[in-house]
């Protein structure tokens, strides 16, 4: 195999700290690393199947009356839905996934639900594990320990909202919740990731394609009136009446994008699963095709191909890499574990 540093050519370099975690992968591991994809619905669920995806994460709505969610985003971000609607439905999307070999992760991963709403909580995470879920993801120390208690059998997966920026922290979530699997912060690095890979008994997923900063959602920036979950990335700005919008993104939130050059240290580093953001996706079809792309970045690993001859693969395949994916993100330099002048404004 070629040396995995052989890059794309719009690629910067990797930061001094992290290259040497730019790892040469087993070809044949690539096979056992999961794409983590989000699903609302019957049709998200057959992109995401159709895209490559092996496990999926869902949430289901909150009991009827209950203004905040359980989970951590609201139940609908800019007008479109995260949740699935109906327990007949989340039956049944868990069941086909089931049915197509896919892990099935149900998201009750709330910063926080207060002590009044325990049992309604408990009722809610119930709900998901009888109708089949394989993991419950939480977002709070007192709901990890409710769960823990309450379904002792069920394996949890600490979400982005508990913020595991150690090993230490990691060793505990593990040995007293029970917890199984990681989330990281999307701002972790190359070596980072392989600290925690290091911990025995302990799966590591990475988030990919968020761009969601230092630690999703902690900023509390609401992107819709009434709801504290938002995200900063998205914010502009224009300083006199006729001045030009400017987007204040790289200012505020200084987090890149795409990882897909940096597949095959993923991979060589032993992370358990890519995780694809978009349970609020308003375009299901274009969130399915991030999917697709980041499955053709595993199969590259999986034949032993170089960084640059997957690219190439996916430029003469994929309309959407020169018309969408280039642009957007090589020619702006989103590039996730690279020394770029956006990595470098994280706050």
């Amino acid at each position: 195999m070629s040396d995995v540093t052989d890059q794309w050519e719009l690629a910067p370099p990797h930061t001094q700290r992290e290259a040497a975690f730019v790892a040469v992968p087993d070809p044949a591991s690539a096979a056992s690393v999961g794409l983590d994809a989000p699903v609302r619905n019957l049709q998200m669920l057959e992109l995401q199947v159709t895209g490559g995806a092996t496990e999926i994460y869902l949430a289901h709505r909150p009991p009827a009356g209950r203004r905040a969610s359980f989970d951590a985003l609201p139940g609908k971000r800019d007008g479109d839905p995260t949740q699935v609607s109906n327990p007949r439905l989340l039956k049944a999307i868990i069941t086909q996934a089931h049915a197509a070999g896919m892990k099935v992760h149900l998201c009750a991963d709330a910063p926080a639900v207060g002590a009044d709403d325990r049992n309604a909580f408990l009722t809610h995470v119930g709900q998901g594990v009888d109708a089949g879920a394989d993991t419950v993801v939480v977002g709070a120390l007192p709901t990890a320990r409710w769960i823990a208690d309450t379904h002792p059998g069920i394996p949890l997966v600490a979400g982005a909202h508990l913020g595991v920026t150690s090993v230490a922290y990691a060793r505990h979530l593990r040995e007293a919740y029970g917890v199984r699997r990681i989330v990281v912060p999307h701002a972790s690095t190359l070596d980072e990731i392989a600290a925690f890979c290091a911990v025995d008994g302990l799966e590591v997923e990475v988030p990919v394609q968020t761009g969601s900063g230092a630690n999703c959602h902690q900023c509390r920036l609401p992107d819709q009136r009434g709801t504290g979950l938002g995200c900063r990335a998205g914010y502009q700005n224009a300083p006199a009446p006729e001045g030009a919008v400017r987007d204040l993104g790289g200012f505020l939130d200084g987090a890149s994008d795409c990882a897909l050059c940096d597949v095959p240290s993923l991979v060589g580093l032993g992370v358990a699963a890519l995780q694809i953001p978009g349970r609020e996706s308003p375009i299901v079809r274009q969130n399915a095709k991030i999917t697709q792309m980041y499955r053709r970045a595993l199969n590259g690993v999986t034949k032993g191909w170089s960084t640059k001859q997957t690219i190439a693969d996916i430029d003469r395949t994929e309309l959407m890499w020169q018309m969408g994916w280039v642009p957007r993100m090589c020619e702006q330099q989103r590039c996730r574990f690279r020394d770029t002048a956006r990595r470098r404004a994280h706050v």
